[in-house]
C-alpha cells in the first residue's frame, strides 16, 4: 500500500454507473449553502457529459461528476498569495479559508481542474429558503473563491460519508479510504500529466474513458 493509500480520504467514481441524473450536485448545494443565483456556474460539483463513436457508428455516453480533485501536490496552494488556500496534513483535504482570500484569483488560474469558482456577486436567496440553511456551512461573500471541501465538517459525525456520495442513486460515488476505495480496481485520474496526483479516482470498463479529463 502506498503512502497515498494509507491516510486521508477521497472519492472512487464508477463512470459506467453515473446516469448524470444531477443528484450529486442538488446535495452538494443543499449542503454547503450553494444559492440558486449561483447558477450552473457557481456550482462546486459539475457534471459533464461526454460522447464518444465506436463500432458500427454507435454513440457511447459518460457523464463524469467533477468536483475538487484535493490533490495531494496542489497547484492552487502554491499559488495562494495569503495562504487562503490550504491543504489538511491528516485527512488530504484542500480547503479554503474564506476570511483570507483577497480574490485574486491565482487558485483559479493554477487549478488544471477548474474546479474552483468566484463568487462574483452576494448570494440571492428566494423568500424563505432560508429556513433550508444548513449550520455546518457558512454562506460566502462576494468576491471570494470557492470550491468543494469533500464535506469536511462531517468527519467524525459522519465517517467519511460526503453528501454526494450519499445522494448517488446508483452508488456511483464512493467516499472513503483510498486504500479501500482502491483495492483490487484498475482506477485512473484525470490529466495524469499535471503531476497533481488527485485524490478523487475513476473506473470504467470503457477504454476511452481514460482520456475523459
Amino acid at each position: 500500500m502506498s503512502a497515498i493509500e494509507d491516510r486521508g480520504f477521497g472519492l472512487l467514481v464508477d463512470l459506467d454507473r453515473c446516469t448524470g441524473c444531477g443528484a450529486c450536485r442538488t446535495a452538494c448545494a443543499l449542503e454547503n449553502n450553494v444559492p440558486p443565483s449561483a447558477g450552473a456556474e457557481g456550482e462546486w460539483l459539475a457534471v459533464e457529459r461526454l460522447e464518444s463513436v465506436g463500432k458500427g457508428e454507435q454513440l457511447d455516453v459518460l457523464f463524469v461528476p467533477r468536483p475538487c480533485m484535493h490533490c495531494d501536490a496542489p497547484p492552487c496552494v502554491a499559488a495562494c498569495p495569503t495562504g487562503a488556500t490550504c491543504k489538511d496534513p491528516a485527512w488530504g483535504v484542500v480547503s479554503q479559508v474564506y476570511a483570507r482570500c483577497i480574490g485574486c484569483r491565482l487558485c483559479m488560474s493554477a487549478c488544471p481542474y477548474g474546479a474552483r469558482r468566484f463568487n462574483a456577486a452576494d448570494p440571492v436567496w428566494p423568500g424563505g429558503m432560508e429556513r433550508a440553511f444548513t449550520p455546518w456551512a457558512s454562506s460566502r461573500p462576494r468576491f471570494v473563491v470557492e470550491k468543494c471541501t469533500l464535506c469536511a465538517h462531517r468527519i467524525g459525525a459522519q465517517g467519511l460519508l460526503t453528501a454526494c456520495a450519499e445522494a448517488c442513486p446508483t452508488g456511483a460515488i464512493r467516499s472513503g479510504v483510498p486504500g479501500e476505495l482502491l483495492e483490487g480496481r484498475e482506477a485512473f485520474v484525470l490529466r495524469p500529466g499535471t503531476g497533481a496526483s488527485p485524490r478523487v479516482w475513476y473506473v470504467s470498463r470503457r477504454d476511452w474513458a481514460r482520456d475523459a479529463g
